[in-house]
């Protein structure tokens, strides 16, 4: 009861904007799975918001620079040994001059000095925005203000604002949106950080309500191939080099609404790195008809980014469709198997062959073996699972398949829920004072967790012991498990040395397990194994890269540290 008092608290100190999405969701929601399910996410989701506010305010009261400290940083950039010229390219079409000055202040302020603006006025029918534009240009001379005589579409507003970009980097940003003041000092700081540079890089992010206020922090990953083919993450704050944006052919006018993620698509290809500035850098505004304010503001948006991944999959060659995943900006790439690969799986003892030979009958891959021992196996991947879960559906080993097919990919593990239908385990978040936790755990299986991470296909730094499928060539190439080490460490070691090897692990949600127990957040790992573990990888166990410093690694909606 506590927790649905603080669920309409917090819905009724929401913008109506938002109010009113959240209605829409959650009647979505009950058609879908009944009022009480509705209830339920409604209790979780305002009692999380409410926390997440809370520390929201906290983290950004500790971790927003003071004035004497961006005086600091104005002069250790005087201080970098690499200081590139950043420009800031915008696309403008008859934005209100409240929020066009307010964008503009917050580049003026950049404690960061060898930036310039380039903004592209795509045809504005608005007198007011010409002039700010004008007023604009005149505050310095870093401003360069370009005008098509038409409106072309925000591809080419933006490509006008390249056309007139000098700077070895270009950073985007929008025209109703504000940098932070020391947002271009710590991407450059980035750049020189020893270990050579990356290609792109890309900060951290929130929004701004009506009111001013900031809300909605998104602390990223860092860089996450397969989650990005799932939703354009990155986003904001996004800098590339200037050269490679022209090389893959900048922005293309067919995917309009959704042209940042066809640039970035295409940017990966090529990039040699991609890094990620754990730090919130940029602000979203949330006006009314802005993406940032309602998720489905622009459907157009959608259906581009859409088009823009299936164009991904077909110039590379890669068999597959895309699917929607739910909320607006979510997909599922549904790659299709192109050979019927067969799959060992591994098991131990009598007891545990009768399960998994009911398993077998539960599924409806039927290229599979049963084998006591991986050096039996002949199959192409190994599989696997262990004697307390069962398949939710017949078509969990080929969802698991479509992701261990691509290439890259070491190990790919299922979502798994507990006895009572609710999330147990989706990827592992390794450190902070525990070896490993699952930090969804007990939460409603139809969330869409934190910013989607679970509805999405995405890389983790670990799984657990439950399921896991790897190649077969993968597996031999770094010698297996470590035979003396319980399921749950063996799989956390085994997935640091696919990594260290340069593959990836991957979770899909669209695997679907259930666990006989279920509902631990921490791993089942003894205090012998977690120091073998220690002793063979030292930091590299406390160390995720998928799981952001700034938030903690239990509760989906926690209150940051």
């Amino acid at each position: 009861m506590q927790d649905l008092v603080r669920a309409w608290r917090s819905f009724r100190a929401q913008p109506w904007t938002d109010r009113s999405r959240l209605i829409r969701q959650l009647a979505r929601h009950a058609g879908a799975h009944g009022v009480r399910s509705a209830l339920h996410r409604l209790r979780h989701q305002g009692a999380a918001s409410a926390a997440i506010s809370d520390g929201y305010e906290a983290w950004c009261e500790a971790h927003t620079p003071t004035p004497a400290i961006l005086v600091r940083m104005r002069a250790a950039a005087d201080g970098f040994t690499y200081r590139p010229l950043v420009s800031i390219i915008t696309p403008v079409y008859n934005t209100d001059p409240q929020w066009l000055e307010a964008c503009a202040d917050s580049v003026v302020a950049q404690v960061y000095p060898h930036w310039q603006w380039s903004l592209g006025n795509d045809g504005s029918t608005r007198a007011d925005t010409i002039a700010a534009l004008e007023c604009i240009a005149a505050r310095d001379s870093r401003i360069i203000v370009s005008h098509a005589p038409v409106n072309g579409g925000i591809a080419a507003a933006s490509n006008l604002a390249l056309s007139r970009a000098e700077g070895e980097w270009v950073a985007l940003m929008d025209s109703d949106d504000a940098l932070l003041p020391h947002a271009l000092f710590r991407m450059v700081e980035h750049l020189n950080r020893p270990g050579g540079r990356p290609d792109v890089v890309y900060s951290d992010e929130d929004k701004l309500d009506l009111d001013g206020r900031r809300c909605e922090a998104y602390f990223k990953p860092d860089w996450s191939p397969d989650l990005f083919l799932s939703n354009m993450y990155v986003c904001h704050l996004l800098m590339a080099r200037r050269a490679l944006v022209h090389e893959v052919g900048a922005f293309r006018t067919a995917f309009d609404f959704s042209q940042d993620y066809d640039l970035m698509l295409r940017l990966m290809e090529r990039a040699s790195r991609i890094d990620h500035v754990a730090d919130i850098l940029y602000h979203w505004r949330k006006l009314p008809q802005s993406g940032a304010s309602v998720g489905d503001a622009k459907p157009a948006a959608h259906v581009a980014g859409r088009r823009a991944l299936q164009d991904y999959l077909d110039r590379r060659g890669v068999a597959g469709e895309i699917e929607d995943a739910g909320p607006a900006g979510f997909y599922r790439v549904r790659y299709r198997l192109t050979r019927q690969p067969l799959v060992s799986i591994v098991t131990s003892g009598v007891t545990a062959r009768e399960r998994l030979g009911r398993l077998v009958t539960a599924t409806a891959w039927l290229r599979v073996e049963l084998v006591d021992d991986a050096s039996a196996a002949t199959g192409d991947y190994l599989l696997f699972v262990g004697r307390d879960v069962t398949p939710a559906d017949g078509v969990w080993l080929e969802a698991l398949l479509e992701v261990a097919e691509q290439p890259g990919v070491g190990v790919s593990a299922p979502r798994i829920l507990d006895h009572r239908g609710r999330l147990h385990d989706i990827g592992l978040v390794l450190g902070g004072g525990v070896l490993a936790a699952r930090p969804l755990s007990g939460w409603p299986a139809q969330h869409g967790g934190y910013f989607g991470n679970a509805i999405a296909i995405r890389n983790v730094a670990a799984v657990g012991g439950s399921c896991l499928l790897t190649p077969r060539a993968v597996w031999d190439a770094l010698g297996g498990f470590e035979p003396t080490l319980s399921p749950d460490a063996r799989a956390v070691d085994y997935s640091l040395k696919v990594r260290e090897a340069g593959y990836r692990v991957a979770v899909t949600p669209w695997s679907t397990l259930v666990i006989e127990s279920g509902g631990e957040r921490e791993l089942s790992i003894g205090a012998d194994d977690a120091a073998c573990l220690g002793r063979r990888w030292g930091t590299s166990v406390e160390a995720d890269p998928y799981h952001n410093p700034n938030l903690p690694k239990y509760d989906l909606y926690p209150r940051m540290g």
